[in-house]
């Protein structure tokens, strides 16, 4: 390596062993990671007069993470998330491959879209290659759909991203993210089936395809998106956010879904709205519920426990049903 100028940037480190002295980046080094979201490659810290012994020291005590081949994240910066650790390696990526793109879920996150159900462990990137490639912390694939630019950097068109992230993840993840997308009006449901069709012809694209056949953007949160797409699935026709009305045509309630042809309610309860245990919203929960049993509608509640065993929505709403009070002309 060639000898480095006066004014590089150099680890300062004593001639004692690397324990007598807490290994530090320079404050410059410091800088110019928190600029890049806690990403740095090696090039540039080798550039910064910071030396590979220097780069064990600093990983070894914590301050750096080496998460793959060229590229380094200050520990401090990146924090504990999943979203803020996707963010540092996804700028990492792009530091280390610049004519790369964002795709899939993590182009998701960068255009600020729910993503809910897939396990974030590393970006997803799309450069002008002709195999998938990359290291553990980054997925390298072959180039695909529009490039726009976030404020994660440049990103495949949300369109395609949605159903990349479907393809990629699954049909409740899909479902979930692309429902947010719909619901903001991010998205219109036009252009995510155009990107839906063009990879409907990829391994697992049909994942995509009943993303779309089950996507809705009435609903309003991860819960309901679940809790619709487990009644679809349980074979449950349902509408979803309707209004309400007693005889007088008044609103009593909007909600969540009812089970078309009958008087059965399924509301998500996730309980968000009763953390503080406010008396006053409990109260007018239990009026509204009220109100909504004496113009004879049965209300069943899901949870999130119920979510976590397939099957189970279907079978309550069902039962709900059958029981006879639920169906309209009982």
């Amino acid at each position: 390596m060639p000898l480095l100028g006066p004014w590089s940037l150099v680890l300062m480190t004593p001639a004692a062993p690397a324990s007598s002295a807490p290994a530090r980046l320079d404050p410059t080094v410091v800088s110019l990671a928190r600029s890049q979201r806690g990403a740095l490659t090696t090039r540039q810290l080798l550039d910064a007069g910071v030396s590979e012994g220097a780069l064990l020291a600093l990983v070894t005590s914590g301050v750096l993470e080496h998460p793959g081949r060229g590229l380094y994240l200050l520990t401090e910066e990146v924090g504990d998330g999943r979203v803020a650790r996707q963010r540092a390696l996804a700028a990492g990526g792009l530091l280390l491959y610049p004519d790369a793109v964002l795709g899939g879920e993590t182009a998701l996150l960068a255009h600020g879209v729910t993503v809910w159900g897939s396990p974030l462990r590393r970006p997803t990137l799309f450069r002008p290659i002709r195999r998938s490639g990359g290291m553990t912390a980054l997925w390298v694939r072959p180039a695909r759909g529009c490039r726009v630019e976030t404020e994660w950097g440049p990103a495949t068109r949300l369109p395609e991203s949605l159903a990349q992230h479907a393809v990629d993840h699954g049909l409740q993840p899909g479902v979930v993210s692309a429902d947010a997308a719909l619901h903001s009006g991010a998205v219109t449901p036009d252009d995510l089936a155009e990107a839906v069709e063009a990879v409907a012809g990829q391994r697992h694209g049909s994942r995509a395809t009943a993303m779309l056949r089950h996507a809705d953007g009435r609903r309003e949160s991860v819960g309901e998106s679940r809790t619709g797409l487990a009644l679809a699935l349980g074979g449950i026709d349902v509408e979803a956010q309707v209004e309400v009305r007693d005889a007088s045509g008044v609103v009593v309630a909007r909600v969540d879904f009812i089970v078309r042809g009958t008087t059965v309610i399924v509301e998500f309860d996730g309980k968000v709205k009763y953390a503080d245990g406010d008396p006053q919203v409990l109260w007018a929960e239990k009026r509204r519920e009220d109100r909504l049993r004496r113009l004879g509608y049965v209300v069943v509640r899901v949870t999130w426990a119920h979510l976590e065993r397939p099957g189970l929505v279907a079978a309550m709403v069902a039962r709900a049903v059958r029981g006879g009070r639920g169906v309209i002309g009982a």
